[in-house]
């Protein structure tokens, strides 16, 4: 048996609150990824006009908002190393992201002494 009650409140958040007048008020920074390789090849989870409508009609200056399809993911989840066919892509995007609009400098190495932690033990 199915529960709707969850349907039936997400659907009433999305209709009363994604609209323009709240897309307006965002005015921090964005990265909008997708996939979106044609017409017949999209994500077939959301839908990729209603993201670009959103874009559209956010606040955030167009300096620190960002868009990139990713034509070759293949899959909704464009990030996973399991899933997509471009996670390598989206990586970069994301980080090109984050160091040239969020001026995040990034990690070039990172030393985890593992030595530290004490194993997990489950019982």
């Amino acid at each position: 048996m199915y529960y709707l009650e969850g349907y039936i409140s997400l659907a009433g958040l999305v209709e009363n609150t994604m609209k323009e007048e709240t897309f307006e008020k965002i005015e921090q920074p964005v990265f909008l990824a997708y996939y979106y390789k044609n017409e017949e090849e999209q994500d077939p989870v959301v839908s990729v006009a209603a993201m670009l409508e959103m874009y559209d009609q956010l606040g955030t200056p167009s300096s620190l908002k960002r868009k990139v399809a990713f034509p070759e993911a293949g899959n909704h989840v464009i990030s996973s190393v399991y899933r997509s066919g471009d996670w390598q892509g989206v990586y970069e995007a994301s980080a090109d992201f984050l160091e040239e609009v969020m001026h995040l400098n990034p990690v070039v190495e990172m030393v985890v002494d593992s030595t530290q932690y004490e194993p997990l033990v489950l019982q």
